[in-house]
């Protein structure tokens, strides 16, 4: 589930730093849409149905934050010393003000597995550019090393109405990252905070978390985040 405490903090630092990149989308030809007009984006259809969730840059008002979702927290690899590990997870999540509005998110399983010389040494390295495999378990501990899933909600404040790719039936589902850069904020020499800006494509089949039989296709997906360890 998101996090949503600290939304509107780190928000602010990305619509800050993100604010001077004028680096072309290199998907922007590729969707119906001006993804090169948004500072962070997933896109593609549902159902069919194009759809768009992101921060455009000239917004004076936040539509969408990239949500806080704990990839700092280690607590597993506490209990789990020998095979446990880290989830990551980036998405957006609506304004709290309109927060009726769907949220989306991919959940990368157990990319820092415990031990080594931690999960922040590591983290930016953690994400290159190449076709991943698919999640059939969320698991920190027995889910399958460096796939992914994506997980869908068409209200943010219905709780109940949950979709996610979580299968074991994968056919027809692909993510890629096409484009992987260190987006590190320093003061100095010091990193103040972890981030790799990802980019990249998807398709994934979604099911209802109490209704397997209710499905939802995403296809021509497209997305442009800020994998952020907070």
């Amino acid at each position: 589930m998101i996090k949503k405490l600290g939304l509107l903090v780190l928000s602010v630092v990305i619509l800050i730093s993100c604010s001077s990149d004028d680096s072309s989308d290199s998907n922007a030809t590729e969707v119906s849409i001006a993804t090169s007009d948004y500072l962070y984006y997933i896109t593609g259809k549902i159902n069919g149905e194009q759809f768009v969730y992101g921060q455009e840059a000239e917004a004076t008002v936040l539509d969408y934050s990239q949500a806080g979702y704990g990839n700092s927290i280690t607590t597993d690899c506490a209990y789990y010393p020998d095979t446990g590990g880290l989830n990551y997870a980036m998405g957006v999540y609506p304004n709290l003000n309109n927060e009726s509005q769907p949220n989306m998110y991919f959940d990368f399983i157990r990319f820092y597995l415990c031990g080594g010389d931690g999960a922040g040494a590591t983290f930016n390295d953690s994400f290159p550019i190449g076709v991943y495999p698919t999640a059939i378990s969320s698991s920190v501990v027995t889910g399958t090393t460096g796939a992914v899933s994506l997980h869908y909600q068409p209200n943010s404040t219905e709780s109940m109405e949950l979709y996610n790719s979580l299968t074991e039936n994968q056919n027809g589902n692909s993510f890629e990252i096409t484009s992987s850069t260190d987006a590190n904020q320093y003061l100095g020499t010091q990193v103040l905070t972890r981030s790799q800006l990802l980019e990249g494509t998807f398709s994934f089949t979604l099911y209802n978390t109490l209704d397997a039989s209710d499905t939802v296709e995403v296809t021509e997906g497209h997305f442009k985040l800020y994998m952020t360890f907070d």
